[in-house]
């Protein structure tokens, strides 16, 4: 992605007669400008860049995620008048070869959020989602974030579509974390481990409520699995971004997820719960005498489920994500 946002960067600055730098050289300095970002704002200096690119800044260019160049060009063609930028103002550039470019873009802009709702109209959707809590934080936050604004950008014209609000605990706080100063706004909550904050489905929807989004997105790990989520959100007419309560709950469960497969006729390793074939519920799940029928909880379980396995078996937790839960057992003894 950010490969591609050069040969963009260098449409624009042939249509629009940049003067005094390269597309690469912009690149470069986007890189240099997001580099140095120590708030949830990004503010563009008021003078060009150099017409000899600086060999440091190229290293970060090269590298910098494509929000942050397509952004630059953003403002340079005007795109860009009313861009985030806390209690600053966007600096006025001077590498135009006239005015009247911007002059143009300027009085034929139409507001992000209207440009948003006639997006959406024309696409017989059924809801505006602009404001989105990101209940998540480092690289799943960031991704979230860049990838819409490039998206916005490239789709809208505009990167300023949508407004970013996220969680942020004491450590990434400290950490300066990238994805606190991409937002427009943060929370801050409870720190250690994901139970007090990223998993925590109450704080999630507490903060969803109090921030008034449109919808939440969960990103991955954390509580992006767990159904009391999106049916949490549902009475309060706040979007889940991601897979219904049904759907969680059979795929985010190991039985489930197995029994489903071979109802459909997915081929499946020999396991405790083979054959066993089922009809999702009036809810979406599986019913839970076939659910029983497909765990063991008890050695003695263990041992007459592998008399059809044969060893060696792996047990593995249920519910156990992220490689956790998983024992190799060799011989009978060890079980």
């Amino acid at each position: 992605a950010g490969v591609a946002a050069v040969p963009c960067a260098a449409s624009v600055a042939h249509e629009v007669g940049f003067t005094g730098f390269t597309a690469t050289s912009y690149a470069s300095h986007a890189g240099h400008v997001a580099s140095q970002r120590v708030t949830p704002s990004r503010v563009f200096p008021e003078t060009p860049p150099s017409s000899t690119p600086d060999t440091r800044n190229q290293k970060v260019g090269a590298g910098v995620g494509s929000a942050a160049i397509l952004a630059g060009v953003a403002t340079a063609v005007g795109h860009g008048a009313k861009k985030r930028c806390g209690k600053g103002s966007v600096g006025s550039t001077t590498c135009l070869s006239t005015s009247t470019v911007l002059e143009k873009a300027a009085t034929n802009a139409v507001e992000p959020a209207k440009l948003f709702e006639q997006y959406v109209k024309d696409r017989e959707g059924e809801r505006v989602l602009r404001k989105l809590l990101i209940a998540n934080n480092g690289m799943a936050a960031t991704k979230a974030i860049l990838s819409l604004r490039q998206w916005s950008y490239l789709e809208l014209g505009s990167d300023n579509v949508f407004e970013f609000v996220v969680m942020a605990t004491p450590e990434d706080l400290e950490a300066n974390a990238e994805f606190i100063r991409l937002a427009n706004s943060y929370v801050e909550v409870p720190g250690g481990k994901n139970v007090n904050n990223y998993a925590n489905v109450d704080l999630i929807v507490d903060v969803a409520k109090s921030q008034g989004v449109d919808a939440v997105w969960p990103g991955w790990g954390h509580a992006s699995e767990n159904p009391k989520l999106p049916d949490r959100l549902k009475p309060l007419g706040i979007t889940f971004i991601g897979p219904t309560s049904p759907v969680m709950s059979v795929l985010g469960d190991k039985i489930a997820a197995n029994i489903l497969a071979q109802t459909a006729g997915v081929p499946s390793i020999p396991w405790s719960g083979e054959g066993l074939e089922a009809n999702l519920g009036p809810d979406g799940t599986i019913p839970e005498d076939i659910f029983r029928k497909g765990t063991v909880s008890t050695v003695e379980q263990a041992k007459e489920a592998i008399k059809s396995i044969g060893f060696p078996v792996m047990i593995k937790a249920s519910e156990g994500g992220g490689g956790k839960g998983i024992r190799m057992v060799q011989e009978e003894k060890d079980l």
